[in-house]
């Protein structure tokens, strides 16, 4: 017990034994003046006899009094002495009993320790005005046993024992012996710690780790938890009103039915958090993440939504009355109570990239850029079926378009060509006459069947036969010699009636296909020519 305090004790009790004298020398002065005459009977005696009886009486009555008054401060002074001695005993005890437990602290063996916090808990509880100092001790306990981040290692899933236990101590303090100075808990590892409970009014908890805490029915009211880490903390029912939770991770953590009344959660992360039936009357969320979490009854009357992340997140039968939504951001999966209409609060919605691609019409292919007289008649022919050959034996798919030289804007001839049953094969095309020739490229891709802005046209074909791989003449006879490439127009054809035959074989159909072999077959009868196979062959 401190000096000062012990005097003032000792003051408050000789007050009170100096009241209690004058009362009592009060009280014995109207005894001693007014009782003689009824202890006394004085009938018979004259004036002097009388006055000497009653003399004698009140000398016997103020004998009485002094000598009660002597026995009163005489048992008082032996009580004071009595009650000193074993204050200052106490006081010792106290005092010894402090300094065992504070070494035990030090101690390397975790029950040594466990032994030094549940006697400074006793001590707390015995001594009040050894209340504030060991809840100091503890906390900075807590502070260098638990720090966060962890120094040189990973942190643990649950606090150690003793850790446990000191918090839980400080959790179940008796309050009425706080002073103003709150408890420091700051940057420590509490992840997983067991603070059901627990009694932490205007606590100092930034930056603390308590991922995954139970705080069940806790009490946080103006608490300080900014930067703090309370991911997957279970605050079912707890009391965070008017607590600061400024930039907080609250993801995953469930709230359901907490107090958060007047809470400060700007910048929160409130991502996937259960906010049932939770109380957020007149809470700060400016720019908080709320998306995918569940508001289902909730109350948000004047709470503060503005830029808060509400994508995905579920307020059905939550009350918004008065509540600020501007710019707050929400998207189609976002329920909102019946009958609110977002927009007209000012929340924007948010439109996803694949919504914004299904809603853009198809991008429409351009080819390069020719006038009507430029454009070469087989540019119009319908696409093949069959998937044609690249230049390095690739196919490019079904509409697919080679892409042109760098150079002069005309696109590579192909070399191989056949139809869909026929291997790769050596194949020459017929130059354009000179000087008549249709300006453009020898060869384009064809475009995609039904385009309004360009007409179908018959596929045009070769004037001569080639035979395919694996089809040969018959035993005894030689085929038609291969085809070469003619030096100018044919007989019986002006250079005029000849367009630019591109390369047929790139992009024809099955049926182009037919056309063109029955097409050969009829040039190759009028010229005496008969197809390998056929009844006149040889």
């Amino acid at each position: 017990m401190k000096r000062s305090t012990r005097w003032r004790r000792r003051l408050a009790a000789f007050a009170k034994f100096a009241l209690a004298v004058v009362a009592v020398a009060a009280v014995s002065a109207l005894v001693v003046r007014f009782a003689p005459p009824w202890l006394v009977s004085t009938s018979g005696l004259t004036g002097a006899a009388r006055l000497q009886e009653l003399s004698r009486v009140r000398i016997a009555l103020l004998v009485l009094v002094i000598g009660a008054l002597a026995a009163a401060v005489a048992v008082y002074l032996f009580r004071s002495s009595v009650r000193e001695r074993r204050d200052e005993t106490r006081e010792r005890v106290l005092t010894e009993r402090f300094m065992r437990a504070v070494d035990q602290l030090g101690h390397p063996a975790l029950d040594v320790r466990l032994g030094g916090i549940y006697s400074l808990e006793r001590l707390a509880r015995e001594s009040p005005e050894n209340h504030v100092p060991i809840i100091e001790i503890l906390a900075a306990f807590v502070r260098e046993h638990a720090p966060w981040p962890v120094r040189g290692g990973n942190g643990r899933r649950r606090p150690s024992t003793d850790v446990q236990a000191a918090v839980t101590i400080l959790g179940r303090r008796v309050v009425e012996h706080d002073t103003d100075a709150p408890i420091s808990l700051a940057y420590t590892a509490l992840a997983g710690a067991t603070l059901t409970g627990a009694h932490l009014e205007r606590a100092l908890l930034t930056g603390t780790n308590l991922e995954g805490a139970d705080l069940f029915k806790a009490h946080l009211n103006a608490a300080d938890l900014e930067g703090a880490n309370l991911r997957n903390a279970g605050l079912l029912l707890a009391s965070l009103n008017d607590t600061v939770l400024w930039g907080a991770n609250l993801e995953g953590a469930r709230l359901y039915g907490a107090s958060l009344e007047g809470a400060a959660l700007k910048g929160a992360n409130l991502k996937g958090a259960g906010l049932t039936g939770a109380n957020l009357k007149d809470a700060g969320l400016h720019s908080a993440d709320l998306s995918r979490a569940d508001l289902t009854g909730a109350n948000l009357e004047g709470a503060g939504l503005e830029g808060a992340n509400l994508e995905g997140t579920n307020m059905q039968g939550s009350n918004l009355r008065g509540a600020v939504l501007l710019n707050a951001v929400y998207d189609e999966s976002t329920v909102w109570p019946n009958g609110l209409d977002p927009s007209a609060l000012g929340a924007v919605r948010r439109a996803w990239p694949q919504e914004a691609q299904i809603r853009e019409p198809a991008p429409v292919w351009s080819e390069p850029a020719f006038s009507a007289a430029e454009a070469p008649s087989a540019w119009a022919e319908p696409p093949s079926q069959a998937e044609p050959f690249s230049e390095a034996g690739e196919s490019s798919g079904p509409g697919a378009a080679p892409e042109p030289e760098a150079g002069g804007g005309q696109p590579a001839s192909p070399t191989t060509v056949g139809w869909p049953h026929e291997a790769p094969t050596a194949h020459a095309t017929p130059d354009p006459a000179p000087e008549q020739s249709v300006a453009g490229p020898e060869w384009a891709p064809s475009p995609a069947p039904g385009w309004p802005h360009e007409a179908q046209s018959t596929p045009q074909t070769y004037s001569r036969w080639v035979p395919s791989p694996g089809q040969g003449a018959p035993a005894g006879e030689e085929g038609p010699p291969p085809a070469e490439p003619p030096s100018g127009p044919e007989e019986g054809l002006s250079a005029s009636d000849i367009p630019p035959q591109p390369d047929s074989a790139w992009g024809e159909n099955a049926e182009n296909a037919e056309n063109a072999e029955n097409t050969e077959n009829g040039q190759n009868g009028e010229n005496g020519e008969d197809e390998p196979g056929s009844p006149g062959f040889g």
